[in-house]
């Protein structure tokens, strides 16, 4: 899967790639910028009780750590990731899914996300959480796909 982001004026400003065997259990997203350069990577975990997520720069060092709702958490109401440093001993912002009630919800498509991080976030660590952001929307609609199959 290739996102393509662009500004008003139709120029790519950022590239997002899925591998194309994409799955529910096993991913990663390059993060590439209008010129080429790979600014980093998201790469998807998942345990028991909640969906994780980590930032990596190109070099796969971990920079952040993105942790979402606990199970059974956000069911009904915002559906808090919080976005930690890398060793998980402070919180550096929210990826927040907004709960839109069970009408809007339940019968269309569409999401309401808001990314909150500090000013002084380095550029490509804003690109990569909002890429990180897409993601977690990607995921969310899969998972739904899935269960209104069975």
């Amino acid at each position: 899967m290739d996102i393509r982001v662009q500004n008003l004026q139709g120029y790519n400003i950022l590239n997002l790639l899925l591998p194309a065997h994409f799955c529910s259990w096993e991913s990663t997203l390059q993060v590439i910028d209008a010129s080429g350069h790979l600014l980093g990577f998201v790469e998807k975990n998942w345990s028991f009780s909640a969906a994780s997520f980590d930032i990596l720069r190109p070099d796969n060092q971990l920079c952040l750590k993105v942790q979402g709702p606990g199970w059974g958490e956000g069911f009904m109401s915002d559906q808090v990731y919080q976005v930690l440093s890398a060793d998980k001993s402070f919180a550096v912002g929210q990826i927040i899914r907004v709960w839109q009630g069970l009408g809007r919800e339940m019968f269309t498509r569409e999401d309401k996300f808001v990314v909150q991080f500090p000013a002084d976030l380095e550029v490509s660590m804003k690109a990569i959480l909002i890429a990180c952001t897409l993601m977690i929307d990607l995921l969310d609609h899969e998972r739904r796909r899935q269960h209104s199959h069975h």
